[in-house]
């Protein structure tokens, strides 16, 4: 089985479309409007859980000892989230309207530096004096993605030890799939709480069905023109009889996702300077938010000044992996050793 694909293109694409999503809403200017109708953040955090579910999955399998598992997870995940954590404690102080001791004599600078430490973001997520004014007064409401993420890295091997002791993996996966789609549909439908139906188990589904995909790829490539054409029909059926077809979406969407990572050689070389996905996704937030509260979309050229946002989130990424992310990772260590495309 050919082991090469295009999943940091895929990754870093679904960055992009959050990031421009973000652009459109944060930045409060109708001439950004149209990058809310070429982006979709929805469609983009589900493809991150299901690529997620394939790589971490892989990552399990191959490492000797759960101990090792959780390292090598906490070494990908935590510094450059400490970095961003801390960052924006200690420098965004700079345009808060709190003066500097004020600032730091706040009891909510600290409750926001040890609620976001724990990835409790929605418990604290504005600090004093900061974004007042803006649509939101969230320093980084792109974060509340990766306490799932943690949450799924801790399910993962649970999950693999029920699969062995019960040798039935179709009947475990597709129990949690059920069970993480009926929760959010009770969340989302009845209860009326869409943010609650957002959390853990809520896109289980997404994470479960990669997870499967890896454990059956030979199949899923071997097939892949019959599952991807039944899938396409499955999330056509979906847009026009939501109801009706709703609980194959996530397997679908799933499917598309992962033959497509194995149908681009194209990109499959896209990581090889280094894996920028993760920088662009934690940084562009409090970008946005410091150009909003200062009103560079409605001073300058609005266009232009997004480009400057992303830029700038560009900068910061490509700092993050090389200075940050990438001494973290065991691969990495050893001189002279080849970049290769890096995991979830």
């Amino acid at each position: 089985m050919n082991n090469k694909n295009c999943f940091d293109f895929l990754r870093f694409f679904f960055a992009v479309n959050i990031l421009l999503a973000h652009l459109s809403e944060l930045s409060q200017n109708n001439k950004l409007f149209f990058l809310s109708t070429i982006s979709y953040p929805n469609i983009a955090v589900k493809g991150f859980f299901v690529i997620s579910g394939f790589l971490v999955a892989k990552s399990y399998v191959s490492t000797p000892s759960i101990r090792e598992y959780f390292i090598k997870r906490a070494k990908r995940i935590l510094p450059a989230y400490v970095l961003i954590i801390f960052l924006s404690v200690f420098t965004l102080f700079i345009f808060s309207s709190y003066e500097f001791i004020e600032y730091f004599s706040s009891i909510d600078t600290y409750k926001y530096l040890g609620w976001n430490l724990i990835f409790m973001n929605f418990m604290h997520p504005c600090l004093p004096g900061l974004f007042e004014k803006n649509l939101l007064c969230s320093v980084n409401g792109a974060l509340w993605t990766l306490k799932v993420e943690e949450g799924f890295y801790i399910v993962l091997p649970l999950l693999f030890y029920v699969i062995k002791n019960t040798k039935k993996t179709f009947l475990v996966l597709v129990s949690l799939y059920i069970l993480s789609l009926i929760y959010w549909f009770v969340m989302s439908s009845y209860v009326n709480k869409p943010l609650l139906a957002k959390q853990l188990p809520g896109y289980l589904s997404y994470f479960v069905v990669g997870i499967f995909l890896f454990l059956n790829l030979s199949s899923i490539v071997k097939f892949k023109k019959v599952i991807l054409i039944f899938s396409m029909l499955v999330l056509l059926g979906y847009y026009f009889f939501s109801f009706t077809i709703i609980v194959l979406y996530p397997a679908a969407f799933g499917c598309i996702v992962i033959i497509t990572g194995y149908s681009i050689p194209f990109f499959n070389n896209f990581g090889k300077y280094g894996d920028f996905t993760y920088g662009l996704y934690i940084y562009h937030f409090p970008i946005i938010q410091v150009f909003r509260q200062y009103n560079l979309f409605q001073k300058y050229n609005a266009l232009l000044m997004a480009m400057v946002v992303i830029a700038i989130t560009l900068l910061f990424a490509v700092f993050s992996w090389f200075f940050i992310e990438r001494r973290f990772l065991d691969r990495f260590k050893k001189k002279n050793i080849k970049i290769i495309p890096a995991e979830c």
